[in-house]
């Protein structure tokens, strides 16, 4: 598909740009911002977990790796570096998901949700105002730390001894408001990168960055914790990480694409001697839609320290298998179904119209809902015991579950509609010149 896709002018150039972007967006990620010293991140004693380049943050101000491997993970290894986008992704997905939680809360976004197209341009430039704003408050935040105690906050990484961070004659007040500046203006440009793509480019925007921020950094978190284990068990890790990615990534890409078709029929008209009646067609029934929605927060209490964290991996089972089951019966309900089949004079074979027809599709959505459930809480399970190879207790290690369930979630999140929109743009030039 890829081969085909590459010999339409129109998508050559949407892939350019697309990578372009990308290139632009990991240059970003690695100018230092200025009146740092940045280097003063790098020196002996100070990240004694590897970090900067992908180790998954160090320990020099304490605290849980793990923990710091997620803030590495969500930032690119921005704030590890003090970067010009310095919290790369971070500020737009926090926008959208205060948005997705709040936003049905107030009428007025639910108004403006539901009037169309231009309801959801207004909502979409407010979320990235948010954003913005995150990103300022983000920036305060960063620039005390650096400016008070020399530390890099949620990194672990700190200047040594008294040295600081802040280069000679840019300790005052206008060096501060500049660091703030050039953060919140590196968060306005991922979001115009975000949308550079998705209007011009190859998938959804952000996605595709949150891909480039991966790529940048969970080969040098794997590669930290193989080191780390050392001997034989450094292989048995790599493996056991890469083939638990490309499981989960295969069976929630199953599991979100399979359906039951029930099959329909309607009573066939006679006009003389032929008779006529539409083509069979069908009520698909799918239970996978909650995809990663409910295992990426869940998956935190797996951060909590032992002996207590031992005790959450139940909850977290729980409730990931209790959200997947629960997020498939919100699909269009079967009484609404069976009402409508029965107004169009359709039914299914085998089963009477109206009440009966709501109870079958009931049933065989509550079978394939446990069912999707049950793949979705082994994936949920794929990444934790992928980790049980690693030498020595998980907190000592950047790795966790929830960077793997987050890899996979923007592997099927990324690749499936980039997919789509290919297929479709080639469809276009193959049969356009057909439809006109």
């Amino acid at each position: 598909m890829l081969a085909r896709a590459l010999r339409v002018p129109a998508l050559r150039k949407r892939l350019l740009l697309t990578v372009l972007a990308v290139v632009l967006f990991r240059l970003g990620q690695n100018l230092p911002l200025p009146g740092l010293r940045t280097d003063a991140l790098e020196a002996p004693g100070v990240d004694a977990g590897g970090g900067g380049g992908g180790g998954g943050g160090g320990e020099a101000a304490g605290g849980d790796p793990r923990l710091y491997g997620l803030v590495e993970l969500l930032t690119g290894d921005g704030l590890g570096e003090l970067s010009v986008l310095t919290f790369g992704i971070l500020p737009a997905l926090a926008a959208r998901l205060v948005a997705d939680l709040v936003g049905p809360l107030i009428p007025r976004v639910r108004l403006l949700a539901a009037s169309g197209q231009d309801g959801a341009a207004v909502l979409a430039r407010r979320t990235r105002w948010l954003a913005v704003l995150l990103a300022a408050v983000l920036g305060v935040v960063v620039t005390t730390g650096v400016y008070g105690d020399g530390c890099v906050p949620l990194t672990g990484l700190c200047a040594p001894g008294e040295s600081g961070l802040v280069q000679e004659g840019a300790d005052g007040p206008l060096g501060a408001v500049t660091l703030v500046a050039c953060m919140t203006a590196g968060a306005a440009v991922v979001l115009w990168l975000s949308g550079l793509i998705t209007a011009r480019g190859i998938g959804e925007g952000l996605s595709v960055l949150l891909v480039a921020q991966l790529a940048a950094v969970v080969p040098g978190q794997v590669a930290d914790a193989a080191r780390e284990t050392g001997g034989a068990r450094a292989a048995l890790v790599v493996l056991a990480v890469v083939l638990a990615l490309v499981v989960m990534t295969v069976l929630a890409v199953l599991v979100g694409q399979a359906e039951r078709r029930i099959p329909l029929q309607r009573t066939k008209r006679m006009i003389g001697r032929h008779p006529l009646g539409p083509a069979p067609t069908y009520v698909p029934v799918r239970g996978g839609q909650g995809g990663f929605g409910m295992m990426i927060p869940a998956s935190l209490l797996l951060l909590v320290p032992a002996p207590a964290g031992a005790w959450l991996l139940p909850g977290y089972v729980l409730l990931v298998l209790g959200h997947a089951w629960l997020r498939a019966g919100t699909e269009p309900d079967a009484v609404e179904v069976a009402e409508r089949l029965k107004r169009s004079g359709m039914f299914v074979p085998g089963i009477p119209m109206g009440r009966p027809t709501a109870q079958y599709l009931a049933y065989v959505r509550s079978r394939i809902g446990l069912a999707a459930a049950l793949c979705m809480t082994v994936v949920a399970l794929l990444p934790v015991a992928a980790l049980l190879v690693l030498d020595g207790p998980a907190e000592r290690f950047a790795l966790s579950a929830t960077t793997l369930l987050i890899v996979a979630s923007a592997a099927v999140g990324t690749a499936l509609p980039a997919a789509r929109q290919l297929e479709s743009f080639a469809a276009q030039h193959a049969y356009g010149p057909i439809l006109r």
